[in-house]
């Protein structure tokens, strides 16, 4: 049986819906059309920055092909590199632009301020083991991390590091490394840094790891560094005793 028997109940049990839902949909549907149009214009947004990123990088590549030489194409591309940075929505080219400014600062002989710039790479792509549930949450957030990238920053953070007069820094940041990435540089420079401090069985040591390391891949640099170390061993194992005074004592 029908349970509006008339028009009339029909419209009054309509009204009655109304005061008591009323408010609540109309909450629901404004905010389900925010959430809509919020969605669209956030995606709009990412997409414009994506694209402003792209333009900006590729004005810095050309920019710092001749920034070495050219000091007005190197204040160029630093304020390319810095712009790009300020786009959150580009993470990756963010970090190269870092990089690119490291290496800037190098040529200037900052240091101090290209350090900085690899550190800050490091600490947002670092190369050591992270959970799995934490992994997916930056992936989740688009700050999925590049591990290879961080260990790139490493290895250019040490070799600063070590230019800068800090050996035990470079030494720590080496030794920091949580993968395999980029092992025959840091095997190498890990040799230099030793070498330099006297210690030259580790040094040999390390040079020996970046051998192996290096597969076929060897360079006559390494190759002359290694020998030079194996010579200086040969040569202290091989040397004759000194000779003692002759007192003249008779036994």
């Amino acid at each position: 049986m029908d349970p509006y028997r008339t028009e009339e109940d029909q419209i009054r049990a309509l009204k009655q819906w109304w005061e008591s839902n009323g408010s609540s949909t109309l909450i629901g549907v404004g905010l389900a059309m925010a959430i809509l149009f919020g969605w669209q214009w956030w995606q709009q947004r990412q997409q414009s920055a994506a694209e402003q990123a792209s333009v900006l990088y590729q004005q810095l590549l050309q920019a710092v092909e001749n920034s070495a030489t050219d000091e007005v194409q190197r204040t160029t591309a630093e304020h390319l590199a810095g712009e790009l940075l300020k786009i959150g929505s580009a993470p990756r080219l963010g970090d190269h632009a870092e990089l690119i400014l490291a290496r800037i600062a190098v040529e200037k002989n900052d240091l101090a301020a290209a350090g900085t710039h690899l550190q800050a790479v490091l600490e947002r792509n670092p190369d050591t083991a992270r959970g799995g549930l934490a992994t997916r949450l930056d992936a989740l957030l688009g700050h999925a991390r590049d591990a290879q990238l961080g260990a790139l920053a490493r290895v250019r953070l040490a070799r600063v590091q070590f230019a800068a007069g800090q050996p035990d820094a470079a030494l720590a940041t080496l030794e920091a490394a949580g993968g395999d990435d980029f092992l025959l540089q840091r095997h190498e420079l890990r040799g230099d840094i030793l070498v330099q401090r006297g210690e030259r069985a580790d040094a040999l040591e390390a040079y020996r790891e970046a051998l192996a390391a290096a597969g076929n891949r060897v360079s006559p640099l390494l190759q002359m560094k290694l020998r030079e170390l194996e010579l200086g061993a040969t040569t202290l194992v091989a040397a004759p005793a000194p000779a003692t005074t002759d007192t003249g004592v008779q036994p």
